[in-house]
């Protein structure tokens, strides 16, 4: 799936956010416009994130659960009633309308399940469920982890000052000297970024990315690397 160059070392996206955010060039730049450059960043280069798969325990209510934000797809699904480990496999439901067969059907009972916008709805109204899932890896704060490729995290820090930097030259108030020189910073390391790390299934790019846009986007400045930088939940949702 992938041509890369792997050390098996990863860095934190946040740690190369942060890095960009103290530079006197951009001191103006706000946290969730330098998250919206990684992401595009990310799209063009087309690079790869590292995954893990993980199990977590979810609690129903009134059918439904919130999935996990940096979830990639689903492996399997036990359901339970009490909060333990293992418990009864369910399936994806075939019934369009997802009614609650509990029962209803000869032989006993059958659990099932579907998902859309990252929430979980099964045929259970109340207990608990075992999500079994790859994940993109995220460092302790919830930021994605990406390959420790130099090219790269270089190349990511001068997208991410050329893109802010853009609207300042259009306006005039920096010179082309100084655009030019961050311009060819920009599509010097980006080249060799490029050409280190490519993601070949687009389909799994494209479920990581709407996952990467979950976990990193919509967030407040001040609860992240300013205000709550120490704390562990930093990534707030609306």
């Amino acid at each position: 799936i992938y041509k890369i160059m792997m050390t098996g070392r990863t860095v934190s996206v946040g740690n190369i956010l942060w890095k960009v955010l103290k530079q006197p060039i951009v001191q103006d730049l706000k946290y969730e416009d330098a998250a919206e450059y990684a992401i595009e960043y990310l799209r063009l280069i087309g690079a790869a994130l590292s995954f893990e798969d993980k199990v977590t325990r979810i609690k129903l209510n009134s059918y439904k659960a919130p999935l996990p934000p940096n979830i990639i797809n689903i492996r399997g699904i036990a359901y339970s009633n009490c909060e333990c480990d293992g418990g009864v496999a369910m399936r994806y439901a075939s019934n369009i309308y997802h009614t609650d067969i509990n029962g209803c059907e000869p032989g006993g009972q059958e659990y099932t399940y579907i998902t859309q916008n990252n929430v979980l709805t099964t045929s259970m109204k109340d207990g608990w469920v075992n999500v079994s899932y790859s994940a993109i890896s995220t460092d302790d704060f919830g930021y994605p982890l990406i390959p420790d490729n130099e090219s790269f995290k270089v190349g990511l820090e001068y997208y991410i000052i050329h893109r802010t930097l853009e609207g300042l030259w259009s306006m005039g108030k920096i010179t082309d000297k100084v655009f030019q020189y961050y311009e060819q910073k920009r599509h010097y390391y980006s080249a060799q970024a490029t050409n280190s790390m490519t993601i070949k299934n687009m389909d799994q790019m494209e479920t990581m990315f709407n996952a990467l846009n979950r976990m990193i986007v919509d967030v407040n400045p001040h609860q992240t690397f300013y205000k709550n930088f120490g704390v562990k939940e930093i990534i707030k949702r609306h």
